[in-house]
């Protein structure tokens, strides 16, 4: 019997459509866990979701026939129709159209869940981003 082995961590994120920001404390918490509790039930493993008022980070273990782009697009089609349906916000939330991801090694997992988990902390003190470069 053939056997797939897959260790592939990655960590995408993404902003609101114009920076809105949408994601205050309490809609961000909702959205988060309502993201990870339907993430699993996709067998989309969500292994923390966290950001700040225009913003999501999510660090993701892929599996072997997962594509970061096939988990993007679901992750943020169903979490704006969820927010749209839940909140009836105008304009429409929506997030922008493209996103960043960024490959983590297995020895920088622990390290990039700390930096995802610490995000209001990061950006309420004006702290150095994501070593990755990005600025979102």
């Amino acid at each position: 019997m053939a056997f797939s082995k897959n260790s592939h961590w990655v960590h995408i994120i993404f902003s609101t459509k114009d920076r809105i920001p949408y994601l205050s404390w309490s809609v961000r918490n909702d959205v988060c866990l309502w993201l990870k509790a339907e993430a699993f039930k996709k067998e989309i493993c969500i292994d923390i979701v966290n950001g700040v008022d225009d913003h999501l980070h999510v660090l993701i273990k892929l599996k072997t026939k997962q594509s970061v782009s096939e988990v993007v697009k679901w992750i943020k089609g169903s979490s704006s129709y969820y927010l749209n349906k839940k909140y009836n916000w105008e304009p429409k939330f929506s997030w922008q159209n493209g996103y960043a991801v960024y490959s983590v090694s297995e020895n920088k997992v622990n390290e990039t869940r700390q930096y995802i988990f610490n995000q209001e902390k990061r950006h309420s003190e004006n702290q150095p981003l994501f070593r990755g470069g990005i600025n979102p």
